[in-house]
């Protein structure tokens, strides 16, 4: 009796041990898992890129001027890297225009150019916009940057890319090591932006 009761004893701790062990895998398991699923929704919940709409519009017709605006309808301010961007001074430059003349297949071909840019990039590179707000360029239309002689008459325009980097703040609370992983860094979005086409005259 004695004996059995000694065997016992020594099993009970054991027993325990596993009963710990089984409690702590499950519990720790669980709430990795939960985070995870939170990480998720929030970085679906926060993506801003889609409440960032781009419109063009024809402001001159001699010369033609084209304005290209940017409207944040998110209920809190971003701040877009202009590079290659509908705000880039050389949106033109970069193909980020399209030109359909009135009857044709297609767009027309307009030279491009490739820009190499310094990094990280300045102040003057970013752009904050406020929520409900609208940012916006003037881009003039002339040659050789545009062949104004292949499109004469109505004109369909439309401008699409990609947003290199769109942070959810404003742009004063943007971390130098975020600048210097523009376009690559976490806590920054990327992705398309597409306007609908508009018809101008030339």
């Amino acid at each position: 009796m004695g004996i059995q009761r000694s065997s016992q004893s020594r099993n009970v701790p054991l027993l325990l041990l596993l009963i710990i062990a089984i409690f702590l895998f499950f519990r720790y398991t669980g709430i990795a898992g939960n985070s995870d699923q939170v990480a998720v929704e929030m970085s679906g919940s926060g993506n801003v890129i889609p409440k960032l709409q781009v419109s063009v519009r024809q402001v001159s017709v001699t010369p033609p001027k084209l304005e290209i605006a940017v409207t944040n309808t998110h209920a809190e301010p971003v701040t877009v890297l202009t590079w290659n961007s509908p705000l880039d001074p050389l949106a033109l430059q970069l193909g980020l225009l399209s030109f359909v003349p009135a009857g044709s297949d297609g767009p027309i071909d307009i030279p491009t150019i490739q820009v190499r840019r310094k990094m990280p990039p300045g102040a003057d590179s970013l752009a904050t916009i406020g929520a409900g707000q609208t940012r916006e360029q003037e881009l003039e239309l002339r040659e050789p940057i545009v062949p104004l002689g292949r499109l004469r008459g109505t004109v369909s325009v439309a401008c699409r890319g990609e947003w290199m980097s769109v942070w959810p703040s404003e742009a004063d609370v943007i971390s130098k090591e975020s600048l210097e992983n523009a376009g690559a860094g976490e806590d920054a979005f990327r992705g398309s932006f597409q306007s609908e086409a508009v018809d101008i005259e030339i």
